[in-house]
């Protein structure tokens, strides 16, 4: 079953908008493009054919000018129109040379001169008479009409007829000098209009050119049958001709779409981004309804039941959902009394003030508690030796746990029963339990007193492991149910001293409760002490600490609290001992003792754990003594320097009396240990305290010298300057003047 039917539905409605924007959007381009392209070409167009006109203007123009400016104050032709007798044929050579100068122009195709007085004509290469002359028509015709500053119509003449056909030529008339004839200057028209093929060269356009009748002169081609039509028309009031020019074999549709790429592309490209955004917004947005349908569709078997699109599907699954949920809301009000347990334990384990009257109401509703908690107590039953019964093998474990809850459940006692039981962490029980005291037993608690004894007893018998129970008192309200939790909780801190397998009453132990004598720390630094010595006499402060430990009823955290110092003034110890034995303090015994501390749980075996591992500590030093180490000598002679340096009479004979040894192999011993030599070392120090003195204090230099263990000033101060550089009232003012400015 198809179910992306909505999903699709949306894309299409989506693509829909989009392709007929894209359509508009790109017709209006192509639209816009072609409009430019159109005038573009026109402009074009018109460009070329005012280029073939005014060429054609400026040659023309320039041909009449240079035949002006000949005939001006031109004496060889004057000479030749002033002959007085008609047949100089000095006038008439001189007056060919001119006719030669004006024909450089390779646009002229001819020129003469006719003189009206003897009706002679002259051109290049002869003189001849009118009446003899090829062009005599047009002469005849000339000498009819008043002079005009323009070309004539286009006509042919040949100048030698015999030799040359007849061209194709425009003729302009200029009078004589003093108007004794005409001079005629004709221009080859092919030649001329050959101009508009070379500008045409490589262009897409064409031009006709007509006379002023309308008659044609010249064309470029090509055919009519591929012009796209006449874009420009111009007329030269010059010249007289007619010019019509377009464009041939130009595809406008197609120039049009080669210049709309880039834009078309530009926009393609935009609406390859809108429909990726779109295709990812879509997905995106729809990603959470997908999910839904396709776990309503793999969930109950939907997929082949609903028809239709996604919302179909989900609001079939959701009608579903619906039935189940009801379904669920009935088993989870039966759970609800299990949660309601776990919530009541948890508020009377860590809240502050515990359930209120009205929470407990309801707590007694869904446990089927009684209302008045008077009477209820708790007790917690505590695994021994948890964790190594957890590492050798958890399964069995837990099962064991589930009978403990089993057993506790079945030691319904007829004047106590149990109400209800939580795990409140992994190796304690807590059990809520109501008593009805007998009327010939007023103490409340002893009926709960004889049920939890006979399932201490029971676990021993029948599970792998013994639990310790403490017991708190007997409500009174529902505060006291709060209270009587904490009390079964505090009974358990008394266990490391009062052992395993028992149950603890809190209203009894809280009266036999001791605290740890100062003695005991006393008798803990002397055990260190001779242990140092060394001397045998350690184990009898260590057995006279633990006796006295064993006899009290003390907190857990007090023990734990006494025993980490005892670790702690033996690492101190070891510290400056020789290396050997810090090395196995550290790497050995150390990490045993607080192994031992975590997962003992009565005094007597922290005991037997901490003097096993103390004897054997205590051996290895022995035997490092025993064979002659020096190195605990000389931490020994070190300590003592640093103590008493400010004595003046500290030397090497002083620690050679102190300590019975040689005062030469003090020296060695010092050297080799610690890398410099005894004289130096106590100079260091002895410098270092005059340093924090002169800064420090406002002692003077004498007294100062005598603290750090000098009698005469003099000797301090030489040896001062030698080792800091500065004598020491320099040294305080120096370092006066830099703390001030630094403060400023």
């Amino acid at each position: 079953m198809d179910t992306k039917k909505w999903y699709k539905r949306l894309l299409f409605s989506h693509f829909a908008i989009l392709f007929i924007a894209g359509a508009v959007i790109s017709g209006g381009v192509y639209a816009v493009t072609y409009a430019n392209a159109a005038a573009d070409m026109k402009k074009a167009n018109r460009a070329y054919a005012e280029r073939v006109q005014d060429g054609m203007t400026s040659s023309l123009k320039a041909i009449e000018l240079m035949l002006a400016n000949q005939l001006v104050n031109n004496e060889a032709i004057d000479g030749f129109f002033n002959d007085p007798s008609g047949s100089s044929k000095l006038a008439a050579y001189q007056a060919s040379g001119q006719i030669a100068k004006i024909r450089s122009n390779p646009l002229i195709h001819s020129v003469y001169f006719y003189r009206q007085r003897d009706r002679t004509v002259l051109t290049g290469g002869y003189r001849q008479a009118l009446d003899d002359f090829p062009d005599k028509p047009f002469v005849l015709e000339l000498e009819g009409k008043p002079r005009a500053d323009h070309w004539s119509a286009v006509r042919t003449y040949s100048e030698f007829p015999l030799i040359d056909p007849p061209e194709r030529i425009i003729s302009i008339v200029k009078n004589a000098p003093h108007n004794q004839g005409l001079v005629v200057l004709n221009v080859k028209a092919d030649a001329l209009l050959a101009a508009a093929a070379k500008q045409r060269s490589g262009t897409p356009h064409y031009m006709d050119i007509a006379d002023g009748d309308g008659q044609p002169l010249y064309s470029t081609g090509p055919s009519a049958s591929i012009r796209s039509g006449t874009l420009t028309r111009l007329r030269s009031d010059y010249i007289g001709w007619r010019f019509a020019s377009g464009t041939a074999g130009v595809n406008l549709a197609a120039e049009a779409a080669r210049r709309a790429l880039l834009p078309l592309a530009v926009i393609l490209s935009g609406l390859a981004a809108i429909v990726a955004f779109i295709l990812y917004m879509t997905r995106r947005n729809y990603r959470p309804i997908e999910r839904m349908v396709r776990r309503v569709s793999t969930y109950g078997g939907e997929r082949g039941e609903a028809a239709g699109d996604e919302f179909m599907l989900i609001e079939s699954a959701f009608d579903t959902m619906l039935s189940r949920m009801a379904l669920i809301d009935r088993q989870q009000a039966e759970k609800n009394a299990i949660a309601a347990r776990g919530r009541l334990f948890a508020e009377l384990q860590d809240g502050e003030q515990g359930p209120s009257a009205e929470e407990w109401a309801e707590y007694a509703r869904l446990l089927g508690l009684p209302e008045d908690p008077r009477g209820l107590a708790v007790a917690i039953a505590e695994i021994d030796k948890y964790v190594p019964r957890m590492r050798q093998n958890r399964q069995a474990l837990l099962d064991d746990k589930r009978r403990l809850e089993a057993e506790a459940l079945r030691a319904a006692h007829e004047a106590a029963c149990v109400l209800g039981l939580e795990w409140i962490s992994g190796d304690r029980l807590a059990i809520l339990i109501r008593e009805a005291p007998s009327p010939s037993s007023p103490d409340k608690i002893l009926p709960v007193r004889g049920m939890l004894d006979e399932l201490r007893m029971r676990a021993g018998r029948e599970l792998a492991f013994t639990v310790t129970i403490g017991l708190g008192s007997a409500a009174a309200d529902v505060a006291g149910v709060k209270a009587s939790f904490g009390e079964a909780l505090s009974a358990l801190q008394y266990k490391m001293t009062a052992g395993n397998d028992r149950l603890l009453l809190y209203r009894e132990i809280r009266d036999m409760e001791h605290r740890v004598d100062s003695n005991c720390f006393r008798w803990l630094e002397d055990m260190v002490h001779h242990f140092r010595i060394p001397s045998p006499a350690w184990e009898a402060d260590f057995a006279r600490i633990f006796d006295y430990l064993e006899k009290r009823v003390l907190r857990n955290e007090e023990l734990q609290l006494l025993l980490n110092y005892l670790t702690h003034r033996f690492a101190r110890e070891m510290e400056e001992i020789s290396p050997e034995i810090n090395e196995y303090w550290h790497g050995v015994t150390m990490p045993s003792l607080a192994e031992a501390l975590r997962e003992t749980w009565t005094m007597r075996e922290i005991r037997e754990r901490y003097g096993a591992l103390l004897r054997e500590l205590y051996g290895r030093y022995a035997a490092i003594l025993e064979a002659g180490s020096p190195f605990h000598l000389i931490f020994d002679v070190k300590t003592y320097i640093e103590a008493n340096f400010a004595n003046p009479d500290l030397s090497l004979n002083h620690i050679s009396d102190r300590f019975g040894i040689s005062g030469k192999y003090v020296s060695q011993l010092f050297k080799d240990r610690f890398d410099v030599k005894f004289v130096d070392f106590l100079i260091g120090l002895r410098v270092r305290q005059a340093q924090a003195l002169l800064l420090e204090t406002e002692t003077s230099i004498h007294e100062i010298a005598r603290q750090v263990g000098y009698e005469h000033a003099i000797s301090f101060g030489r040896i001062f300057k030698k080792t800091v550089g500065v004598s020491p009232g320099d040294y305080r003012r120096q370092m006066l003047r830099g703390r001030i400015g630094h403060e400023c």
